[in-house]
């Protein structure tokens, strides 16, 4: 299964890519493959994308027919799975987790408050990181500790 990166408006996303990310600062369009039509490259009923949008641009996702199905706001991701076949071809959309990068997660080191704002609970320390750790995603994060 294959992850690839939006370069322009308007690509097509294939029927191997598992994940889809767009770094791109504007907002652009990708088309999702057809479901099992039993013609060129389809997917089969349950095929699920990943979209990543890490740039500050929006990616609209829309389907063969051009029919938006979700639009994935800067800095989000949404999962996107195919459901039906040609007489009723349907994408359901499930919101996935935000994930942390390493470099939002891990903070400078012997400092009392984690990342993001957080604040260490009451009578703690110094905060600590387990990880890098891979997550489901197939990303790297850090989990914090206090001591």
């Amino acid at each position: 299964m294959a992850t690839r990166a939006l370069a322009a408006d308007g690509e097509q996303i294939e029927d191997d890519e598992t994940t889809v990310t767009s770094a791109l600062a504007v907002n652009v369009k990708a088309f999702l493959p057809a479901i099992d039509d039993g013609a060129g490259t389809t997917v089969n009923d349950g095929f699920t994308t990943l979209i990543h949008s890490t740039g500050a641009g929006d990616v609209e996702i829309v389907d063969i027919f051009g029919r938006r199905v979700v639009m994935v706001q800067a800095g989000t991701n949404v999962s996107v799975e195919a459901t039906g076949d040609v007489d009723r071809p349907v994408w359901v959309v499930a919101s996935v987790p935000q994930i942390l990068s390493i470099a939002q997660a891990e903070p400078a080191a012997g400092t009392t408050t984690p990342a993001l704002g957080t604040t260490c609970p009451a009578g703690s320390g110094t905060v600590g990181w387990i990880g890098p750790v891979q997550l489901i995603d197939g990303t790297l994060g850090y989990i914090p500790f206090w001591t």
